[in-house]
């Protein structure tokens, strides 16, 4: 069993010696790893069954670690991102060291980077004295992690799990690319496009991705999926849906009472911020219900991060689109 708890010196000391430690960020809890270790990062791809196409995202507790995993001279735009939004959920992206292990970027030129505003996060950075690489701690493609119970539920091997209770965001971070061609939005997370574009111009955000150099991880097609059908409602609340289903609504002022289907909300008032907090936890409670045989769940409005929860839902639905 995996042993949990909020042994700090523990858990910086287990990164240092080469093990896998899942910690709370204010996103999801990811599953940190020494980025320095490549023997390490690969226990990290093997335990999550990890494709070794989708980069890994690392870690750091202060400004002055950008010099070891950012290729010099840094773009100026760097810092004034990081001076708007860091601690906190934006990752960046932009040309790697040499030395930066190619496991880690999947063998891409650029390595992603973000400071984590959760205290714990930063402190276990800051204690194990590592750039820490860490995706959600998860199987790969499966529900992310809010919990440390949800991470307790996928991972069985890794070394501890530190418990910080639920995490306060609920979706993974925002992702750019910083390069010569501008500022682009690869993923939306909880720092809005309009944030960004407050600080930095921001180009023109997707365009068509190569599966096998991926700049950014959560950019496939199908991701975050729980181990049930998943079914993204068009027209509003249904009337009927077969017995065994759990739908999940936006706004529980408006839950339904159908026959035996379970019946859950993102939010009390229809706040989307909350819907965001409670996304996965919500979904892994559905997948957990054993009289539950597929989920149903409302979009929400693409504006904020709503553009992340929706991002999120039609990558989870991808393989049960209707």
């Amino acid at each position: 069993m995996v042993c949990t708890g909020k042994d700090m010196a523990l858990a910086a000391q287990l990164i240092r010696e080469g093990k896998l430690v899942a910690f709370p960020t204010e996103t999801v809890y990811g599953l940190g790893a020494d980025a320095f270790n490549a023997a390490t990062v690969a226990r990290v791809f093997e335990t999550k069954e990890r494709p070794s196409f989708d980069p890994l995202i690392v870690h750091i507790s202060s400004i002055d670690q950008l010099d070891e995993l950012f290729l010099g001279p840094i773009d100026p735009r760097v810092y004034k991102l990081a001076e708007a939004f860091w601690p906190g959920p934006l990752t960046i992206v932009h040309n790697k060291q040499p030395h930066v292990p190619d496991l880690v970027t999947s063998g891409l030129s650029t390595v992603a980077v973000r400071m984590p505003s959760h205290p714990m996060a930063l402190e276990l950075i800051r204690q194990s004295g590592k750039a820490v690489a860490a995706p959600s701690a998860n199987k790969f493609g499966c529900l992310s992690p809010t919990k440390a119970e949800h991470v307790i539920k996928q991972l069985k091997t890794i070394d501890y799990v530190l418990d910080g209770g639920a995490t306060t965001i609920g979706v993974e971070s925002t992702v750019v690319s910083v390069s010569e061609a501008g500022v682009k939005i690869l993923r939306h997370g909880a720092i809005i496009r309009e944030a960004i574009a407050n600080v930095v111009d921001v180009i023109d955000e997707k365009d068509k991705v190569d599966t096998q150099g991926l700049p950014a991880p959560g950019m496939i097609k199908s991701h975050y999926s729980p181990l049930k059908p998943l079914y993204i409602l068009k027209e509003g609340i249904p009337e009927t849906l077969p017995a065994g289903s759990g739908i999940i609504v936006n706004d529980a002022r408006v839950m339904p009472h159908l026959p035996e289907v379970k019946n859950m909300a993102l939010s009390q008032d229809g706040d989307l911020n909350e819907m965001a907090v409670n996304l996965f936890a919500t979904l892994h409670a559905m997948e957990d219900d054993e009289q539950v045989r597929e989920i149903y769940i409302q979009p929400v409005e693409e504006k904020g991060i709503g553009r992340a929860i929706m991002d999120r839902l039609r990558k989870a639905s991808y393989n049960y689109q209707k």
